[in-house]
């Protein structure tokens, strides 16, 4: 695959941003211990010219979904900027810190909120960051890419160490970014040393959903997917995601089927939309492997088919 407007080790740093007063940037890193049911975020947004940073980290098993009772989680709203903004080293105000090793393919994240949690991981790309194509949904006015890579290291919560080996999503956007108008989106991975596959998806009520865009990466091989169909089954009272299938189909002719099934999540709630964030197994052509799901809903939206749930029609 071309990848359209190639990426230099600048984009490691904080963009300048634009005259809106919404220009947000954002960086995430996944995680998981599968094995241990766990899932997991580091996660900032910088809002340079209203001059606030917000974000954390939260981490969820399945013992609980509400982040309350999750195993950890903490979020701040409005910090002050970065102290270092790259494009070697990033700390932020919420306890985040990170460390490019290699630019664009190898860092270390940490975590330290100086009471319950000290996270220290590596990121190691398997592939080049992905951009999203311009003008698509859900950043229609702002940049985005998306890799995937092994992360490893130690999560320490409460003096509890916890070894994580595992391939997960890291992403980044910069642009202007509202807080009005969310619609309902389906971002759906799955990662492993050979195989990486991302979908877009424009969810509907009942049925099949249209995948718009992703890609797919086998071996050292990326196609961006450029049509494709999921199907997703739902808690019938609690309405959120269990299972998922999907068949897509890449530029140059691949065709990729699967189905993963849920393992835990974490309902995340900022602003008027919820991001119900779910750690999934994933059966992905005979590959076995971890990915997550991110079902995201304005707030409305979500209390309406949660009383569908409850109070299902009579026939």
């Amino acid at each position: 695959m071309t990848i359209e407007n190639a990426f230099g080790p600048h984009y490691d740093a904080l963009h300048r941003p634009g005259d809106s007063h919404y220009e947000t940037e954002t960086f995430w890193y996944s995680f998981f211990v599968p094995e241990r049911t766990i899932g997991g975020w580091i996660y900032a947004s910088v809002r340079q010219n209203a001059g606030v940073t917000a974000g954390g980290m939260w981490m969820w098993d399945d013992s609980a979904a509400h982040p309350i009772d999750s195993r950890f989680y903490e979020y701040f709203a409005h910090l002050k900027l970065p102290a270092d903004r790259g494009p070697d080293l990033i700390t932020f105000p919420t306890g985040m810190r990170v460390e490019v090793r290699e630019p664009l393919m190898v860092y270390d994240i940490s975590y330290d909120d100086r009471a319950r949690m000290d996270a220290r991981l590596r990121f190691e790309a398997v592939e080049p960051p992905v951009p999203l194509r311009t003008g698509e949904a859900p950043y229609p006015k702002a940049h985005h890419f998306d890799q995937t890579g092994r992360v490893t290291g130690t999560v320490t919560l409460d003096g509890d160490p916890i070894a994580v080996d595992c391939y997960a999503m890291r992403d980044r956007s910069w642009g202007p970014r509202t807080e009005r108008g969310y619609r309902r989106v389906g971002y759906t991975w799955a990662a492993g040393p050979t195989l990486s596959l991302l979908t877009y998806t424009a969810p509907v009520d009942e049925g099949a959903e249209h995948i718009y865009s992703g890609y797919l990466r086998r071996g050292d091989r990326l196609s961006r997917i450029v049509n494709g169909v999921r199907h997703v089954e739902r808690d019938p009272v609690q309405r959120w995601v269990s299972a998922i299938s999907l068949d897509v189909e890449t530029e140059d002719g691949d065709r990729t089927s699967g189905r993963a099934t849920a393992v835990s999540r974490l309902l995340l709630s900022i602003g008027n939309h919820l991001c119900v964030c779910t750690l999934l197994d994933w059966n992905l052509d005979g590959t076995w492997m971890a990915g997550e799901d991110q079902d995201v809903w304005p707030i409305a939206e979500w209390r309406l088919q949660r009383a569908a749930g409850r109070h299902p029609r009579q026939s």
